[in-house]
């Protein structure tokens, strides 16, 4: 029986590490994701459905054990093993009530790692020869069919075709957003559904954090497209006014997994649709997508704009570009695809002239978020709010709203190329370091550090702009006493050398 896993560490040199011994395992053990955090777990682990979570406890921002309950408050049935550097035992005991079936200190060598997969699994095979599908709800049932691996040939899936014997036309239909559909508000469609289909059984099942939720008819009703187009303008009108219904028959119940990317990639269309309307594969072959040009004309005006400070005028510029993706019907992966251009232009423009900015923003995984979007005005207004983002950082960056940040601002204009460490700097200010840096990241948004490498990186991009000074003088004039050490910095800043900035951008 073949154990998807998927291992949770922010270390990258463990995490590639512990991936690299279960390949060495093998035996059945397959690597079905990485996260580098608890949130980028929880989403991937709600997407994968793995067998085994192996999570570090300890994790910048979410620990595992965080992560763990709010997988536990959704439903997510999977096995852990935690990993930890500590061995403290409120730490063990504390997992083991989470339902972790293993605690393993680092570093872990690959006779342990193994071990420790194969006592998991035992117990997950013991699990589920101890069910009983015939005390399972259909709901129950279908979820697995959905999202267990293993499903297929099991006693599960015997028990399922068991119930649906005789039903000859199944009908899947998948209710999605972007964001999770909180509770209160599906319930108010399956009670619009209830009152469409009141002669019909039909059953639910939510994952991915509700942000997918499947209602399966066994029989479908007459003119069921009609009745749930009614539904779909309902549901976005007083209930939620950005989900996606997309709906299929079923033609063989064995395949629901299958059924589920099938109806998953559908409802990618809403892109090129223009009106609420439901999603068939029929309606979808009927789209006569035109040939897309990517508008660079406009992007090159934003561009413009975010370098020059204008920034009301992108709002404008964003709305041009929403009637330009929507004015004729293109392909989703067109309309996407130039989303995702777009937006790594602004991001790019905005980490020139801004690292720090740049940094907490790319910590938001946008671009992953634009790969996943289906609406063209939800993608307007964030990128939208990201550029306001941008504005509000850039016109506080001089000036704060509190007293000593202002002071160490005045400081690092005039001294910045001492290396005015925080911790000289809080003991000029009198407080200490970590008072000084909750302090600097609430007032300007960015770390100290990375605030004081800004300003002596936009010294730097002045100096080059002269084309009086070589890199060299240029990174002696701005504190860096190492010009490789320099070049990294500008690099990472702006995203090229001070080489390529004096060729390619000073005459922008």
């Amino acid at each position: 029986m073949e154990m998807k896993i998927l291992v949770v560490e922010d270390e990258i040199k463990t995490l590639n590490g512990i991936t690299n011994l279960i390949e060495e395992i093998g035996f059945g053990f397959d690597v079905a994701g990485k996260a580098r955090s608890g949130e980028e777990g929880i989403e991937l682990i709600l997407e994968k459905r793995p067998d085994i979570v192996i999570t570090d406890i300890q994790m910048n921002g979410m620990t595992g054990l965080e992560m763990i309950k709010i997988l536990n408050e959704r439903k997510y049935q999977g096995r852990y093993i935690i990993l930890s550097g500590y061995a403290e035992f409120q730490y063990a005991r504390e997992a083991i009530t989470l339902g972790s079936m293993d605690y393993l200190l680092k570093p872990i060598t690959k006779e342990i790692l193994e071990e420790s997969l194969k006592k998991v699994r035992d117990a997950i095979v013991e699990e589920e020869q101890k069910i009983h599908p015939g005390d399972m709800g259909m709901d129950q049932l279908l979820e697995r069919a959905f999202f267990m691996p293993g499903f297929m040939e099991s006693k599960m899936e015997l028990e399922l075709l068991k119930r649906l014997k005789g039903k000859t036309t199944p009908y899947l239909l998948l209710i999605r957003g972007e964001n999770r559909i909180v509770d209160q508000d599906f319930q108010k469609m399956i009670t619009r559904l209830e009152e469409e289909f009141e002669d019909r059984e039909f059953y639910s099942c939510r994952s991915n954090g509700s942000k997918e939720n499947y209602i399966f008819f066994p029989e479908a009703a007459k003119h069921m497209t009609e009745v749930l187009d009614e539904t779909v303008g309902y549901c976005r009108e007083e209930v939620n006014a950005y989900v996606i219904f997309a709906a299929m028959q079923v033609e063989n119940v064995c395949e629901l997994k299958e059924a589920r990317e099938k109806i998953l990639d559908m409802t990618n269309w809403n892109l090129s649709l223009k009106q609420a309307a439901l999603i068939t594969g029929e309606r979808i072959k009927e789209l006569k997508p035109q040939r897309f040009q990517y508008p660079s004309d406009l992007e090159h005006l934003i561009i413009n704009d975010i370098n020059s400070g204008q920034i009301d005028e992108i709002e404008g510029r964003l709305q041009e570009f929403r009637k330009y993706v929507e004015k004729e019907v293109y392909a989703y992966k067109d309309i996407r695809e130039s989303m995702i251009c777009l937006t790594a232009a602004v991001l790019y423009a905005i980490r020139r002239a801004s690292y720090g900015l740049y940094e907490n923003i790319s910590n938001l995984n946008i671009l992953e978020w634009v790969g996943n979007s289906l609406f063209v005005e939800n993608y307007t207004q964030m990128l939208m709010n990201v550029i306001r983002q941008y504005e509000k950082y850039t016109r506080n960056l001089k000036t704060g709203n509190h007293p000593i940040v202002n002071k160490v601002l005045k400081i690092l204009e005039k001294e910045y190329k001492n290396e005015l460490t925080l911790e000289e700097m809080a003991e000029r200010m009198d407080v200490t370091p970590e008072y000084l840096s909750g302090l600097f990241m609430k007032e300007l948004g960015v770390k100290y550090t990375t605030y004081r490498a800004q300003i002596r990186i936009d010294a730097a991009k002045k100096l080059l702009k002269t084309g009086k000074l070589k890199s060299y003088e240029v990174a002696e004039e701005c504190g860096f006493s190492d010009v490789r050490y320099f070049t990294k910095v500008f690099k990472k800043f702006t995203g090229v050398s001070p080489g390529e900035y004096v060729r390619t951008m000073v005459n922008e």
